[in-house]
């Protein structure tokens, strides 16, 4: 028996997805995080697909005891995939999936009924499992965000060493003019990769994991958990690249800041409840983001009171104050009560880049201006 029986690295690969599995389920019962549970569930199905050869074996002859567990290698490919589908957010293909699975088992069981030689089902099924990594790969290389943690960059690498050494192996145990030592030989080498592949996959997985979660923690602390708009936290983290001199759009040679607050919100809440006013919240909140543009920053700073800020010319800030009041004001909003109407008050200030205003004067001389107009008579804009 050669250090690189196949029998013992199959010991050695069970031994590691059976941890790995442990290891992914328990992330997924403390975090809940999307894919965790199809995660554990590959390295699962890898594991029980070669936990049962041997019972199959003594049953049925060493032949029947291997399409299961190329069809393992096929099921943990696909869970994989459907992980990185559920991580993300995507619908997760079960048709096309199970066609895929069922066309596989068609095959190894077909050469297995007819007495071909299995060589060619672990190097189609090879192939295919690494078709699926490469698939996965490329989901998780595509939506790793530009300037983050570089996490899902991570898994994306380790599922594409993942694809390529199932693709290697595939063509290195091509029962084409090779004896069966020589295909035993390749495919035990592989295997020995396979193996380190495993535990790249958990540390992997965990890395992206950990990472999801200190994202979310810092969602938490910088945006309101009601309308998914910045809290004051996240808007004054976001305040410095605003108060820059102004570089593609010299026209654009002042920064504004609007205070909007709804008008009587708290008869709204008297009247229908607390939760038809979260209601209203979340639907104002809606519409100034639509109406915001791509480089303003939107925020919920109080109860029903909400900070804009944005570049532009002075000039323009009260029109675009303006804007804002009529997507507020300009249509009722649907509830579980019925329409509610909603009007606001809207304080603008402005001040140039880097002259000597600090953000919290403006804000100052935009929450006067605020109050300028709810003592004027409240749905309107006033500049301060």
């Amino acid at each position: 028996m050669g250090p690189l029986d196949t029998d013992t690295l199959l010991s050695v690969y069970l031994a590691l997805s059976g941890l790995t599995a442990l290891f992914t389920l328990a992330g997924g019962w403390t975090t809940r995080k999307p894919g965790l549970w199809l995660w554990s569930g590959a390295f699962l199905a890898s594991l029980l697909s070669q936990a049962i050869r041997p019972g199959i074996a003594e049953l049925w002859g060493v032949q029947a005891s291997k399409p299961p567990g190329h069809l393992g290698g096929v099921l943990q490919a696909l869970l994989m995939l459907a992980g990185m589908h559920a991580f993300l957010g995507r619908r997760i293909p079960w048709l096309g999936m199970a066609l895929v699975f069922g066309a596989m088992a068609l095959f190894s069981f077909t050469l297995l009924a007819t007495g071909q030689t299995l060589w060619w089902s672990l190097s189609i099924t090879q192939a295919v499992s690494g078709l699926i990594m490469a698939r996965a790969a490329w989901l998780a290389w595509q939506a790793r965000p530009p300037g983050g943690s570089g996490a899902l960059a991570l898994m994306g690498v380790v599922l594409g060493l993942a694809a390529l050494v199932a693709l290697a192996r595939a063509a290195s145990i091509l029962p084409i003019g090779a004896s069966i030592a020589q295909l035993d030989e390749a495919n035990e080498h592989w295997l020995m990769a396979t193996l380190l592949l495993v535990v790249s996959e958990g540390f992997a997985m965990l890395v992206l994991v950990n990472s999801s979660l200190r994202d979310e923690v810092a969602k938490l602390a910088d945006f309101d958990p009601l309308t998914g708009l910045l809290n004051r936290r996240g808007l004054r983290s976001r305040m410095e690249r605003l108060m820059r001199p102004p570089t593609a759009d010299p026209s654009a040679s002042d920064v504004a800041v609007a205070l909007l607050d709804l008008d009587e919100f708290k008869l709204i809440n008297d009247r229908f409840g607390h939760q038809v006013g979260d209601e209203v919240l979340a639907e104002v909140a809606r519409r100034l983001h639509l109406g915001a543009g791509s480089g303003d920053l939107v925020a919920r700073t109080g109860g029903e009171e909400f900070m804009l800020v944005w570049t532009a010319a002075s000039s323009d800030a009260e029109a675009t104050g303006e804007q804002l009041r009529t997507l507020v004001a300009g249509s009722p909003v649907p509830s579980q009560a019925g329409e509610v109407g909603v009007t606001a008050s809207v304080g603008i200030a402005t001040g140039p880049w880097q002259g000597g205003v600090s953000f919290e004067t403006l804000v100052g001389r935009a929450d006067h201006a605020l109050y300028a107009a709810k003592r004027a008579g409240r749905n309107r804009v006033v500049m301060g």
